[in-house]
């Protein structure tokens, strides 16, 4: 498996999600349960800037090569390694050869 090496600028966000099945009866009552036993996932969204060739490219070859949908490790600011995938991506030019991806990568939990 690979890694995701590259370093996100300053101010990433970690969102966490509960996976829950919820019953809700006529009588204002609601069941939860949790789906499964690692019902809790993260993801994380950032970006990186930098020069388009020696630093946006490989990181979109990187994904590109993942397709969305193999997992790679990487470790979050916390500097916990874990596997993730990143669904998609979108780069756009700041000022000359200085480009931005931003991208969200979503934990990834295996059978």
């Amino acid at each position: 498996m690979k890694t995701f090496n590259w370093r996100m600028n300053m101010g990433p966000s970690k969102e966490t999600q509960f996976r829950v099945n919820r019953t809700q009866f006529g009588d204002g009552y609601a069941q939860l349960s949790t789906i499964g036993i690692n019902n809790k996932s993260q993801s994380w969204s950032g970006n990186k800037t930098g020069d388009y060739q020696t630093v946006i490219k490989p990181i979109e070859q990187f994904l590109d090569e993942h397709a969305g949908s193999r997992p790679f490790l990487w470790t979050n600011p916390h500097g916990q390694t874990k596997q993730y995938i990143c669904t998609g991506y979108s780069t756009s030019q700041r000022k000359g050869n200085m480009w931005q991806i931003s991208l969200k990568f979503e934990q990834f939990t295996s059978v």
